[in-house]
């Protein structure tokens, strides 16, 4: 069975669907920032450049619920991200574009017992891209400077109620969010 973990072991996602719907880079400020706060905290040392990795929204069980937080960088944010409170590994996220059909989690902040290692289709919001190594970056990879909602049109999922529960209905189970008020534009690392 699929399953997503934080790093110390105290909280574990099981999830009905294992197929990974697609995977991307981001460079986005929001990816940035949420894993520099998880790294500061005590979590794994994020990536440049974020892998991104897409599941259906549909969990069969989730043990470690006490563990569970989630967090939100800014108020009114459009992602809500689920931590654990123990080792500050991040375990999915929820944005509102995916109207409760998928999330996103960051393998390399937290642990999957499936292989990751899907070549993304793209990297996203390159504009947000802060470090000096851009053109070192591979050429293979279509960079994209903001990003284009028909880049994963094709990936989009129809509604349709989970087996078990959802993404968001697991946030909604837990403590939080936190709301970190972020600055925008600042770097924690």
């Amino acid at each position: 069975m699929t399953f997503i973990s934080c790093n110390c072991g105290k909280c574990k996602i099981f999830l009905n669907y294992s197929k990974i719907l697609y995977s991307l880079f981001c460079a986005c400020e929001d990816c940035r920032q949420a894993a520099e706060w998880g790294f500061i905290n005590g979590g794994l040392k994020p990536d440049k450049l974020q892998k991104l990795i897409y599941f259906r929204s549909d969990l069969s069980k989730v043990s470690g619920k006490k563990w569970m937080h989630s967090f939100q960088l800014r108020q009114k944010a459009d992602s809500t991200r689920v931590y654990c409170t123990n080792c500050y590994s991040i375990i999915g996220i929820d944005h509102t574009n995916y109207n409760d059909t998928m999330f996103m989690l960051i393998p390399k902040l937290c642990k999957v017992n499936i292989d990751t290692s899907i070549t993304p289709i793209a990297a996203i919001q390159m504009q947000d891209y802060i470090f000096d190594d851009k053109q070192n970056l591979s050429k293979d990879i279509k960079f994209i400077e903001t990003y284009d909602p028909l880049l994963t049109k094709s990936y989009k999922l129809k509604y349709s109620k989970p087996e078990g529960i959802s993404f968001k209905n697991l946030i909604s189970q837990i403590r939080g969010p936190k709301i970190l008020n972020l600055k925008k534009g600042e770097s924690l690392i």
